[in-house]
């Protein structure tokens, strides 16, 4: 395990091959764009740096944010299952009644791993389960339809964030949004583009060989959160790109 603080990711190291085109980060840009009474039109599928509104991030900062789980994970295990393999051994190894563990993914003869996981309860979304999961109507996840989702995530003090089709994960951004600590494979999947790369975030990277986990206190769990949110105050919305 490694508590990586302000990350200083060599620029000579950088993975590209995040950049993918995603229609969840255009539809974002486009509201964001539209906040401002700027041209939605110019949204692109895959920006330097992604946008989010003013609006959307509001929606999630009225959610409840007292921290009563200790880790999550929701989401499909079977859409990249090489890469997301270490979240079924991190979960048995670390998550306890006080987390919540969903597999998203239709499995009728899915094991449950522990009372933490609520895969049977039907309360999860695998969008690569709908025909057009790369349709922004599946890619763009609104916070009020969302509720119990992005809840989960504002109540609980680590987020896993594997990745997903490329290197990065839309999670990382959505830990960073309800202000949790996300829990990574890897430096290289906490971002998507190289100006991506040198937004200085704080995470945290496991072994996956032996899942090593060691609880942080709780006054450099704050100023983790302080540093994330600083920094992403600072580039992922259009108000402060132009105060800067």
């Amino acid at each position: 395990m490694k508590i990586i603080i302000n990350s200083n990711i060599n620029q000579n190291e950088i993975n590209d091959g995040g950049r993918i085109e995603y229609e969840g980060l255009q539809a974002h840009m486009e509201y964001a764009l539209k906040e401002r009474g700027m041209d939605y039109k110019t949204a692109i599928l895959c920006p330097e740096i992604s946008l989010f509104s003013n609006a959307y991030y509001d929606s999630i900062c009225k959610l409840r944010h007292q921290k009563k789980y200790d880790f999550c994970f929701i989401g499909s295990i079977n859409s990249n299952y090489e890469e997301r393999r270490w979240v079924l051994d991190f979960a048995k190894k670390h998550f306890t009644n006080n987390s919540i563990f969903i597999n998203t993914d239709t499995n009728p003869t899915w094991n449950l791993l522990g009372k933490f996981d609520l895969s049977n309860k039907n309360i999860g979304f695998c969008p690569k389960e709908n025909n057009n999961y790369q349709s922004k109507q599946i890619q763009y996840r609104p916070v009020e339809s969302n509720k119990f989702y992005f809840e989960t995530m504002t109540q609980s003090k680590y987020v896993l964030c594997p990745a997903g089709d490329a290197p990065w994960s839309f999670r990382f951004y959505e830990t960073l949004l309800c202000h949790s600590i996300p829990i990574l494979k890897s430096e290289h999947h906490s971002y998507r583009t190289q100006a991506e790369s040198k937004l200085k975030y704080s995470f945290i990277v496991i072994d996956i060989d032996s899942c090593e986990f060691n609880q942080i206190n709780e006054t450099l769990y704050s100023t983790l959160i302080k540093n994330n949110t600083t920094i992403l105050n600072q580039n992922h919305f259009l108000s402060r790109y132009e105060s800067n």
